[in-house]
């Protein structure tokens, strides 16, 4: 388990739409924003300042789980998660992970490697009104980011 210290960190950025990032998961661009704005409202509020890509101490990526294994995979290969795991490893990081869950990674700004992951269900539902699937989000990225900083992941 590696440490990363928050304190040093000022600045975040999040990846943009025409990079690799947005390959990885089909999300409608709606979709983006929800989760997007959510990220940049909460880490307002936690002091963060956004920044490019290039300048940012963080990058602060997600992944809304559906039922592809395969794509949580790729992001994991992404987000460079548990970069030196065993196969069995790997399988222990997903354990946890189930459909309909956000996924926030915070990256090192410089490596783009990950390292805090949080996690939590959202229950988006086609019979909620728009107002209801956002608070869903804002709610989950509320919970996962409110705890940057106490866990790292390897």
């Amino acid at each position: 388990m590696s440490n990363y210290n928050f304190n040093r960190v000022d600045s975040y950025s999040l990846f943009a739409r025409d990079s690799k990032f947005t390959g990885l998961q089909s999300l409608s661009d709606y979709q983006r924003n929800r989760i997007e704005l959510a990220i940049e409202r909460k880490m307002e509020r936690l002091g963060y300042q956004y920044d490019s890509l290039a300048q940012a101490d963080i990058v602060v990526s997600y992944f809304l789980v559906g039922s592809s294994l395969a794509e949580l995979e790729n992001y994991n290969r992404f987000v460079r998660a548990c970069l030196g795991c065993s196969e069995q490893q790997q399988q222990q990081l997903n354990k946890a992970i189930r459909s309909s869950m956000l996924i926030v990674d915070v990256l090192d700004g410089e490596r783009k490697r990950s390292v805090y992951r949080g996690y939590t269900h959202v229950d988006l539902d086609i019979e909620h009104n728009s107002d209801e699937n956002q608070q869903q989000i804002i709610d989950a990225v509320d919970q996962i980011l409110g705890q940057l900083g106490l866990n790292t992941v390897q």
